[in-house]
């Protein structure tokens, strides 16, 4: 089966390059209960144009993540913010066999043999992806990083940077801000 627009979101399990008998570059589609199939557009450029129906980018994404991180390269994406869905690359993405997984649709994973993974989804499925089981589990570990650095309480602005340390300003005639006498 073959579509023509597809947004990416909570079904989606997986996003698997492919080429049409043409020899173009398309997308399989696995969704959570449902059949397999087509987009005639590359996973990233899927992706991209997800991204840019919530007002976002793919690069933005991959900026966000890039600085949340401090890594620059093979970064997972957060499609949606509201209810996130963080997809993972199982190699760089500009690569032609690079698949993106929905991290909350993986279930497990074990070599399948040297230098390929089994991963098995939600619902029954699994995939063999070219990507040794150390590689993808890394893989795996900065997408759970990510998704709990986006998921904890943004207490970082309320800390106190010197504890036990209290600071008054008092703002009157003669005083800067600072405290100190003009």
């Amino acid at each position: 089966m073959h579509k023509d627009f597809y947004r990416i979101g909570p079904q989606t399990m997986a996003i698997m390059p492919d080429f049409d008998k043409y020899g173009h570059p398309e997308s399989i589609i696995l969704e959570q209960g449902k059949e397999a199939f087509s987009i005639k557009l590359k996973p990233r450029h899927l992706i991209d144009r997800t991204l840019r129906s919530y007002a976002s980018s793919y690069m933005g994404a991959v900026q966000g993540a890039a600085y949340i991180l401090k890594k620059n390269h093979t970064l997972p994406v957060l499609i949606k913010a509201e209810k996130p869905i963080i997809l993972l690359p199982t190699e760089s993405s500009t690569r032609e066999g690079c698949m993106w997984l929905s991290l909350d649709h993986i279930i497990d994973f074990n070599e399948e043999e040297k230098g390929s993974t089994r991963i098995s989804l939600t619902g029954g499925a699994s995939i063999v992806a070219g990507i040794s089981l150390h590689s993808f589990y890394h893989q795996f570990q900065k997408a759970l990083f990510f998704r709990h650095h986006l998921e904890r309480p943004d207490d970082r602005m309320t800390q106190a940077f010197e504890p036990g340390v209290t600071y008054h300003f008092i703002k009157g005639e003669g005083i800067r801000k600072t405290g100190k006498k003009e």
